[in-house]
């Protein structure tokens, strides 16, 4: 590993970058951690007899922090420059990583039976990321980074604003703890809000999680309107709705979560071969 690589230095990423013409993407959420005590306390929270699968490495902070240990380190990098970058610098034969990008990216390129998960996950790519690791039979637990306003969403209750798709996702699938909030003056370039860590564990559901997301997503698809309306869509009617204890015309972010399980198991019971 290159001992003068500092992904914690903000002169040192500037001139790095301008010499390696590395421009910084907003759409890809790409805002690096350059704070040492948080890299540390996330990495913490990493156990010790696990291989990592980090994704979006970006300058490296927790990735070094991990191969410090001596760690087996999996990372997915899709910035081809930034890629690079941590291909030369961070050259350690604990160090796999990949180039691509994870929402594609087929784990059993990778020869483990379970990696830890662990990411500061660009906003734009949360949700999809979340379901992606619910899928994958290899990622069973995580340490995460991501905005607060995404995490607010992932644990909210029925009947508030942020109450949806992935609300109620997160509330069948996983296990998830506040750790520590994080200050948007952490990172480089200073993104527009602040950040939480948390814990992810999956819990079993037997939902298939795609089905189920399409479902929850068709409920949710026209938030002002009723839940009658939305459904009709999938053959639901009235009387069935109501045979069922739910109010027709009551709208989606009310239900609470033990509705939406009886919801769905009357749709694969006995919508889906009509």
């Amino acid at each position: 590993m290159n001992e003068i690589y500092d992904p914690f230095s903000i002169n040192f990423l500037k001139k790095t970058f301008q010499e390696k013409n590395i421009f910084l993407s907003k759409n890809r959420g790409q805002n690096f951690l350059i704070d040492r005590n948080i890299a540390n306390k996330i990495i913490e929270n990493v156990p010790l007899n696990m291989s990592i699968f980090e994704v979006g490495c970006g300058a490296g902070a927790l990735s070094k922090l991990v191969l410090e240990r001596n760690q087996k380190l999996y990372g997915v990098e899709i910035d081809r420059k930034v890629y690079q970058l941590l291909k030369e610098n961070l050259n350690d034969q604990n160090f796999i990583l990949f180039h691509q990008d994870f929402l594609k990216f087929d784990l059993n390129l990778i020869e483990e039976k379970e990696l830890f998960f662990l990411s500061n996950l660009p906003y734009s790519i949360s949700g999809e990321a979340i379901r992606k690791f619910i899928e994958e039979d290899k990622l069973k637990s995580g340490v995460l980074m991501l905005q607060k306003e995404f995490v607010d969403r992932m644990l909210a209750k029925p009947d508030t604003k942020n109450y949806g798709l992935t609300s109620i996702i997160s509330h069948f699938y996983l296990e998830i703890n506040k750790l520590f909030p994080v200050s948007k003056n952490c990172f480089f370039p200073v993104p527009e809000v602040d950040s939480l860590v948390i814990s992810i564990n999956k819990k079993r559901c037997d939902f298939s999680q795609t089905s189920f997301s399409e479902f929850i997503k068709k409920a949710f698809s026209q938030r002002r309107k009723t839940i009658f309306n939305n459904l009709k869509q999938l053959n639901f009617s009235e009387s069935e709705l109501e045979k069922l204890s739910i109010n027709p015309f009551s709208r989606p972010e009310s239900l609470d979560f033990e509705k939406w399980a009886i919801l769905f198991e009357y749709y694969q019971s006995h919508k889906i071969q009509e």
